[in-house]
């Protein structure tokens, strides 16, 4: 499904905008400045510290699926799961939208013997998990410090509040497809009512079909729900615990370059980093890029003034730079190396498989090489009679 040669674009692509995002950071910063908070306050420690919170996260992170999946196929390997589920963080990193995921793992799981509506629907449930999971610490927050964020980004309020509403909106479309038989067909109708339009047509084509058979899995997927809410629940569970560990992450990461937030400021910092995200991922580039590294610096520098720095656009600049790099380029390199292990493990099956089946045909032919033997023997046996 994924050749070689497009792994090698797909991570070409990915070093670019890297290179893009380090080009644009020093275009809007001091690179002599960015520099001296990196040498007077780094350590090394805290750095280590980070990483350790990304590896819980990404473990906690892949229960759900597995959850979800071992439930229906118990004899299924751990491990095969834990690799499948990792691979995600590959895939979707590469892609726009975060949208490559979910089909690299029901091809994987296909490979498992896992048949494609069960995978379908157990895919859909895990993403559903983590869009709730998302939204309802967004507007916990929200609930909690809008006003501090009014006052704190003034200028820029009405392009988060316009982020929120499109990961909200995503959420309430994905609930009403599932529990809604009349709204299904409903978008269903509009969708091919718009793919009728010629420039549409001719742009994207007929993607009704498409629409109705996700909208037929949604649907599928909440009845597999219901059956029982409480392994739905649990997923959801766990994915809030990893995102609530994954929002840790920024401020340990000011550890790291010597330029703590008070304690105090730690509920905000985490959900600053809420919005960070949230209110980007309509971003059509690969991980959000541009989008949410424009919201973190907006939303931190205040943050960070208010703390004393001497420096705060330099050191939001920094700080924005160590949690990019491990949260999004360590983490797509975490899941780039579940899905080599997947697939030389899937290479081994392979050939294992391979050689029973050479192995097969080497005992029939025996047998088949002895059974005309004997039949000789006998003709033979009765010539001479």
């Amino acid at each position: 499904m994924y050749s070689k040669k497009k792994i090698i674009k797909y991570l070409i692509l990915i070093l670019a905008i890297l290179i893009l995002l380090v080009v644009l950071l020093f275009q809007i910063g001091d690179i002599k400045k960015i520099i001296n908070v990196f040498s007077s306050g780094f350590n090394p420690l805290w750095l280590l510290a980070c990483i350790g919170i990304i590896f819980l996260y990404c473990f906690v992170y892949k229960l759900s699926l597995i959850i979800l999946v071992k439930r229906q196929y118990p004899n299924l390997k751990f491990w095969d799961l834990y690799l499948i589920s990792g691979s995600e963080f590959f895939f979707n990193a590469v892609t726009p939208f975060s949208s490559g995921g979910q089909p690299f793992q029901a091809y994987a799981l296909k490979q498992k013997n896992v048949s494609l509506s069960d995978s379908t629907s157990q895919l859909l449930l895990n993403f559903l998990a983590y869009q709730v999971s998302l939204n309802l610490i967004s507007i916990v927050c929200a609930i909690i410090y809008f006003n501090r964020l009014l006052s704190d980004i003034d200028n820029f309020i009405i392009l988060f509040i316009v982020g929120f509403s499109i990961n909200l909106f995503i959420m309430i479309l994905l609930l009403l497809l599932g529990c809604s038989k009349v709204f299904g067909k409903a978008l269903i109708g509009l969708i091919s009512a718009i793919c009728k339009i010629k420039p549409i047509k001719k742009l994207v084509g007929d993607k009704t079909e498409s629409i109705s058979q996700y909208v037929n899995d949604m649907q599928t997927a909440f009845k597999e729900m219901r059956k029982d809410m409480k392994i739905w629940l649990l997923c959801l569970l766990t994915k809030v615990i990893a995102n609530m560990i994954y929002y840790c992450v920024p401020f340990v990461g000011f550890y790291v370059i010597g330029n703590p937030i008070t304690s105090k400021e730690f509920f905000y910092c985490f959900a600053l980093t809420s919005f960070s995200l949230t209110t980007t991922i309509w971003v059509p580039l690969p991980g959000a890029s541009g989008g949410v590294e424009f919201a973190f610096l907006v939303l931190f520098k205040n943050l960070i003034t208010s703390g004393g720095a001497s420096d705060p656009d330099s050191v939001a600049q920094s700080g924005m730079l160590i949690w990019r790099l491990l949260t999004y380029y360590f983490v797509l390199g975490y899941g780039l190396v579940d899905y080599i292990l997947f697939d030389r493990g899937l290479s081994k099956d392979l050939k294992k498989n391979e050689l029973t089946l050479k192995e097969k045909e080497i005992i029939l032919e025996i047998g088949e090489n002895v059974s005309d033997t004997k039949e000789d023997s006998i003709k033979d046996t009765g010539e001479n009679d």
